[in-house]
């Protein structure tokens, strides 16, 4: 198998993961307002499942375990980044997963699953751009 065949997995991988993350939270969220308890567990656990293939798609495994580098990452140092982009990435993500938020809570309560999707997408979106811009990694 060629390296051009892999790298074309993983970002199929990442992406249908990612999408199954944010199709099971936005139906999960509008099915607990309803008070729709089996279809909120199979929902969560949609987007859990759908969260550790992306994951798995990106990194090989399915959890980062404690051998992941975290020396002075925390605190004051997360934001002691070493390029200008990286802090532009940052903000842009975080308020992409702002309005991500926003969005979704509006049509949570209209129970729009197409809107309260688009809004999953940019939660989501917003966190792999704002862990990319402080990590280099995508999650």
């Amino acid at each position: 198998m060629t390296s051009t065949v892999l790298l074309h997995r993983r970002h199929v991988g990442f992406l249908l993961g990612l999408a199954a993350t944010s199709v099971g939270l936005s139906s999960g969220f509008i099915w607990a307002s309803e008070g729709r308890a089996a279809l909120v567990v199979a929902a969560a656990s949609a987007a859990w499942f759908g969260y550790l293939a992306a994951h798995y798609a990106v990194t090989g495994r399915l959890l980062d375990s404690e051998s992941r580098s975290t020396d002075g990452f925390g605190g004051r140092e997360a934001l002691d980044l070493a390029a200008t982009w990286q802090y532009a990435a940052v903000a842009l993500g975080v308020g992409v997963l702002i309005s991500g938020m926003v969005i979704g809570a509006v049509y949570i309560n209209r129970g729009d699953h197409v809107l309260t999707n688009l809004g999953g997408a940019l939660f989501l979106g917003g966190y792999v751009i704002a862990h990319y811009g402080a990590t280099r990694e995508l999650l």
